[in-house]
């Protein structure tokens, strides 16, 4: 495989920047291993009137200058619901995929492989296009929950998906999930937990952190970064922190809920290049979410060096052991509240739980997952359809 197109619904752009980075994340890291990417990202003008002001097409660099070509199709989105009866991702769907393939049939020359960003609308989509136009076809899955799946119609989207290669799962708790809905092969799904940009996320020097966000020097400061949302957690850690003795929180993020604890240091969104500092000026992650595809804030909180507590779920599991956390029933306020005091009094455990979530780091690099995701993906396309310049490795593109 060299050239290979990302159908995704959200893309970081210059009205939204941090709109899923980590898909323009993979995206990036695919092209400095020299693969010609391309990215077609409808946008539903009707949801966000803002968004009509993009460009049809605009070309970006990597950090290493290598550059991507973005299209933004303007489409018209009817949701994801159930609406009297009606699968409006059904609606929505067959219009991004029309926008997409407006696109695609311009693009010359074609990408060898499509890949889809999530299950709907983008996967459908890279699946519809693999079987018309008789290329590779993968899909993402990494939502919280199927919840994509029962609102499009399980058996629906058994029928759409066939014609892919091959899904990327970013837990062993999705494969799960996929494989009890019975939608689609499991041989032909493989595990890729999330990764980090190890080059901008690793440990930043804690005092000049803390001076950056005006946190005290000498303080125990847990971290949360997510959507301010009941799945999230938020209110559970500010219920857990309030009124314990020395112990700050800081929270980034933002949504309809909003945690109010006198020992807050910090709340609202963080620039995500000054995400590393947040994390670094921090003691302790703590994330007790409800469900997750795989966490991109938990990774980049245990490429930061930061011991993390969160969930006892499966979806952690690939990324979070003993060693590097302390899991919990995320619901269990109490016990959330006893793991953030037990990392706060010893500081021997909370200092080998950092050394270890930076060994877990060294394998959750992003340039190891895009090398890991490319050499499955031109695996299976060759076996497939069969590649004309033959197999190649990701050394000798």
């Amino acid at each position: 495989m060299k050239s290979i197109c990302v159908l995704t619904s959200l893309y970081p752009n210059r009205i939204n920047p941090a709109s899923q980075v980590f898909v323009q994340q993979l995206v990036w890291a695919l092209a400095d291993k020299g693969v010609e990417c391309t990215v077609i990202c409808p946008v539903a003008v009707n949801l966000k009137p803002k968004l009509i002001k993009l460009p049809f097409q605009t070309t970006e660099q990597t950090e290493k200058g290598n550059s991507v070509k973005v299209y933004f199709p303007k489409f018209i989105s009817f949701g994801q619901r159930n609406a009297g009866g009606i699968k409006t991702a059904r609606i929505t769907t067959f219009l991004f995929y029309n926008a997409i393939e407006s696109v695609w049939k311009k693009l010359t020359p074609r990408p060898e492989v499509i890949y889809g960003h999530f299950l709907t609308p983008a996967g459908i989509s890279a699946s519809r296009i693999g079987k018309k136009y008789g290329v590779a076809s993968f899909a993402a899955f990494g939502e919280s929950s199927p919840w994509s799946v029962y609102n499009y119609g399980q058996d629906l989207i058994k029928k759409e998906i066939v014609h892919l290669n091959g899904i990327v799962s970013v837990s062993s708790a999705n494969k799960d999930a996929l494989e009890a809905l019975d939608i689609y092969p499991v041989p032909n799904i493989k595990v890729f937990p999330n990764g980090v940009r190890t080059s901008h996320f690793y440990p930043r020097n804690k005092a000049a952190a803390r001076q950056k966000f005006g946190f005290p020097a000498g303080a125990y400061i847990v971290a949360f970064i997510g959507h301010f949302s009941e799945r999230k957690g938020v209110m559970r850690l500010a219920e857990a922190v309030k009124d314990l003795d020395n112990v700050n929180v800081a929270f980034a993020g933002k949504g309809h809920l909003q945690p109010e604890v006198a020992n807050c240091l910090y709340k609202g969104a963080v620039n995500p290049a000054d995400v590393p500092d947040f994390l670094s000026a921090a003691d302790v992650f703590v994330l007790p979410t409800l469900n997750e595809g795989c966490s991109n804030a938990i990774v980049e909180a245990v490429a930061c060096g930061l011991p993390v507590i969160s969930s006892d779920l499966p979806f952690n599991q690939d990324i979070l052991s003993d060693k590097n956390a302390i899991l919990v029933d995320p619901g269990n306020i109490t016990a959330i509240r006893e793991a953030i005091v037990k990392l706060r009094d010893d500081v021997s455990l909370r200092n080998s739980m950092a050394q270890a979530s930076l060994k877990t780091a060294k394998l959750l690099s992003l340039e190891t997952r895009a090398e890991n995701i490319y050499n499955w993906i031109d695996e299976k396309s060759a076996g497939e359809h069969g590649l004309k310049n033959g197999p190649v490795t990701f050394s000798n593109i």
